[in-house]
């Protein structure tokens, strides 16, 4: 049986598909692929939109039976998932963001930096005392072009996306060390929930076995998004980390959900063990309101 995985037509989202495959030995397939309303408006150089436009349309070519298996950057994937679509998360890539250096390899607050991540955006004000941040538009290729070609200083990418195309090493660049958007470096899977397949069926089993706990953690990133109510350019970081927990004489692990909310003139940290616990810590800070700056 042949697969029909359905992809977005970028090279980075190409990419992913020949990683995806690759993993699982999937020899006989046919790629989809969908040029996004979030393509076409990026095309456009509108950077402001909600990044599940990357995600809706290559979604519904699964649900109407035009494709068997989606794959998706992860990070791109909203928060609430559809009933109808079973989704798994795959550790594949680094999580970090990368400062790219068109001749300079020290950053200074008066360098013209561009990203289209509002996150990114008000990291670079925050952290890096970016004094000249502007709205970068277009796949990675076009983004490195525009830097090349003098429109920028620097620009921030996501390390992973640069080593998916092989560019990493062409690069003068710094390594930033906030922690980024939930899923970032990981690999969406989505299929159909109602399986009747054979090799559907063993090829979930199959997902299930190699998404692992990190996966799983950042399904529950997406639990706390969800009730956060947000969305895909929300200016919201997130990690989860395993950590000891010592009770009574006794040591056992626990999760921890950390991560920082970005409004325009201030950020707040926050620490939870669980969703809910983590979601309260946000509130009692007035988080909810430091998101709404930006709607």
């Amino acid at each position: 049986m042949t697969i029909k995985i359905a992809s977005r037509s970028s090279k980075l989202a190409l990419a992913q598909v020949d990683e995806f495959v690759k993993q699982f030995a999937i020899s006989d397939y046919e790629i989809v692929k969908i040029k996004t309303e979030g393509d076409k408006k990026s095309a456009k150089g509108e950077t402001l939109f909600d990044k599940a436009h990357f995600v809706s349309d290559v979604q519904k070519y699964i649900l109407n039976g035009e494709a068997d298996i989606a794959v998706h950057s992860a990070k791109d994937t909203p928060a609430k998932e559809l009933d109808s679509l079973l989704r798994y998360f795959l550790p594949s890539k680094p999580k970090e963001d990368v400062l790219i250096f068109r001749e300079e390899t020290n950053f200074n607050e008066e360098m013209i930096l561009g990203t289209s991540s509002l996150r990114r955006q008000l990291q670079a004000k925050h952290h890096l005392n970016a004094k000249n941040i502007v709205n970068l538009s277009g796949n990675v290729d076009t983004r490195l072009e525009k830097l090349h070609r003098g429109e920028y200083d620097c620009i921030i990418l996501a390390k992973a996306g640069l080593e998916r195309l092989g560019l990493l090493d062409e690069l003068s660049y710094q390594e930033m060390t906030w922690s980024t958007a939930s899923g970032q470096g990981f690999l969406g899977i989505e299929i159909l929930n109602d399986l009747s397949d054979e090799i559907d069926h063993s090829l979930v089993h199959s997902l299930n076995e190699q998404q692992s706990h990190l996966g799983r953690w950042v399904s529950i990133e997406r639990e706390i998004l969800d009730e956060l109510d947000a969305s895909c350019n929300s200016a919201i970081s997130i990690k989860t980390e395993i950590h000891p927990k010592f009770e009574l004489g006794s040591s056992t692990k626990e999760l921890i959900h950390s991560g920082v909310i970005y409004g325009k003139e201030k950020y707040i940290s926050f620490l939870g063990t669980t969703v809910k616990e983590t979601v309260n810590d946000i509130k009692k800070q007035d988080g909810i309101q430091l998101l709404n700056e930006h709607n």
